[in-house]
């Protein structure tokens, strides 16, 4: 094979967000959702088509963007409070405004009292608030997550769920998630994307309406909708 051969990650995707609302995407291994993720991030530069955000194409370091992955990011040698300061350190705010915005943010997470602890002293899900704490503090328009809970039991899990839920109720950011987990995708996404194996393609797109009701999880309906993604994936088809 060639060295120079170039695999195309995803094919004839295209979709529209809009302003305030949310967007889980999910597929298999490999389809292409993280791509399409730092694609939007600015990090991966798009070979073919068009990409904007708030009608302008798609920039690296726009600071209205916020990527959370799955390893948090921390620095091992700084403590909680001075990972969560870092975003505005690097944009060049002072360390007084740094550490006002880090420490509220960590309040309204419920992490402030950890804020003297290293990561390898905090739990996961203390980790992964210290991560979500330092994307508050760039105020962000835009949050991008690659699976951001995958490493956490499913109790955490579902806590930072509730958390991530508040969250975008108060702030109206636009999310997009990357996930494996069907219930979390129906949890979180006003819209579902499901992808294809790789190349990755939309084999449907899922309108998810009763998203942002807190006890979702509880109602047949949000069992109807996980059961009608899970049978998407599995059938493996483009749905016209």
């Amino acid at each position: 094979m060639n060295k120079n051969t170039q695999v195309p990650a995803l094919k004839d995707v295209s979709f529209n967000l809009e302003k305030g609302h949310t967007c889980a995407i999910i597929g298999p291994s490999g389809c292409g959702k993280s791509t399409l993720l730092y694609v939007l991030a600015g990090m991966l530069k798009h070979t073919g088509g068009e990409v904007t955000i708030n009608g302008e194409p798609v920039r690296p370091k726009r600071r209205e963007t916020a990527l959370i992955l799955q390893d948090y990011g921390l620095l091992p040698w700084r403590t909680a409070l001075q990972n969560v300061s870092l975003g505005l350190e690097i944009r060049g705010f002072s360390r007084k405004e740094g550490l006002a915005a880090a420490e509220e943010c960590m309040k309204e997470l419920g992490i402030w009292e950890v804020r003297g602890h290293y990561p390898a002293q905090l739990s996961g899900g203390q980790r992964q608030r210290v991560a979500i704490a330092r994307s508050l503090t760039l105020k962000p328009d835009l949050f991008l997550m690659d699976e951001p809970f995958s490493s956490l039991d499913a109790l955490t899990r579902e806590g930072l769920q509730n958390t991530l839920l508040e969250f975008w109720k108060k702030k109206k950011s636009t999310m997009v998630l990357v996930t494996h987990s069907i219930e979390e995708a129906v949890f979180l996404g006003q819209k579902i994307l499901i992808f294809s194996a790789g190349p990755g393609r939309i084999l449907h797109t899922v309108e998810n309406g009763e998203m942002g009701d807190e006890n979702y999880r509880n109602k047949p309906l949000f069992y109807d909708r996980c059961s009608r993604v899970r049978e998407i994936i599995e059938r493996g088809v483009v749905q016209r």
